[in-house]
């Protein structure tokens, strides 16, 4: 008997090194949507793990483990842009990770749920780190919650705030520019960011690794909990932004932004990088499973 039964998607990067890391403490296997169709088990597994969720990957997958693991552990690893837990399988799930867990989520397993954000890799480069732009924000319209944020800024960089030295660039949703993002977030004093599909995103993250002190509007998620895996070190401003201007001016007085982008660079560091946030995992799963 193996420990886990991993369904994965092969091109999402953050769950492939979550997994294959698990397997390097346990036995198991990892089914993508590439080899689902022709998966036939060949062992039995304590546990089991889905994150494809296409539904005619479900269709299948409900198969198998209805035929040859019905008293499996079940777990649910959901990293989509949904705050309310999802119904994939038709088996009760055990338990479920959420990435985007708040106190508003609702649940109709009435199962354990757990919180986990992006496992995202640090960005930083001591050679970009000449902080020479005072506010940077790159931003890919993924929703339209964010167009009125944008335009904001916009007003602030060509009105009042034309005198700072900024980065901006606001894309399509297909486009996006990961080695100027780079590179910027670590030249930029103060990085902006405001809530696309999702409360939690790539780019909390990553500007964090990279000691640009964020401002944006607070964040709901049970992931970056005092209890689990605790982050405030970032400006909040009020969800309709209108304080925006006074915090981007505070902070660059007396260089006040160092203090708030070192504190959320160690943050990172301590405990939001992909190491740390597999740990979390671990940890959760060792307490909740008995293998």
């Amino acid at each position: 008997m193996k420990d886990f039964l991993i369904f994965n998607y092969s091109w999402v990067k953050n769950s492939t090194y979550m997994f294959e890391r698990l397997l390097e403490y346990h036995t198991g296997d990892i089914v993508t949507e590439k080899t689902l169709d022709s998966f036939v088990p060949t062992s039995r597994y304590k546990a089991v793990i889905v994150y494809l969720h296409e539904p005619h990957q479900l269709n299948k997958i409900n198969q198998i483990i209805e035929l040859y693991m019905p008293h499996a552990y079940l777990i649910q690893h959901d990293t989509t842009d949904h705050e309310h837990v999802q119904a994939w399988t038709r088996k009760r799930p055990d338990f479920i990770f959420q990435r985007e867990l708040t106190a508003d989520t609702e649940n109709p397993w009435g199962c354990r749920l757990f919180p986990m954000h992006f496992p995202m890799p640090s960005l930083y480069e001591e050679e970009y780190q000449n902080k020479t732009i005072d506010v940077s924000f790159m931003a890919t319209m993924t929703n339209p919650r964010r167009r009125p944020f944008c335009e904001h800024v916009l007003q602030l960089m060509e009105g009042s705030l034309s005198h700072l030295t900024w980065h901006t660039r606001v894309t399509p949703s297909e486009v996006r520019q990961p080695d100027e993002f780079k590179k910027v977030a670590n030249m930029s004093k103060i990085g902006l960011h405001y809530f696309g599909n999702s409360y939690d995103s790539h780019r909390i993250w990553e500007l964090a690794s990279a000691k640009a002190a964020i401002i944006m509007p607070e964040l709901r998620l049970k992931s970056t909990a005092p209890s689990h895996m605790p982050f405030y070190s970032y400006c909040v401003i009020r969800d309709d932004f209108q304080d925006l201007e006074e915090k981007i001016l505070y902070l660059l007085e007396d260089d006040r932004y160092k203090e708030v982008a070192n504190s959320s660079f160690n943050d990172y560091n301590q405990n939001h990088t992909p190491e740390k946030c597999f740990e979390k995992y671990h940890q959760i799963i060792l307490e909740n499973i008995k293998l």
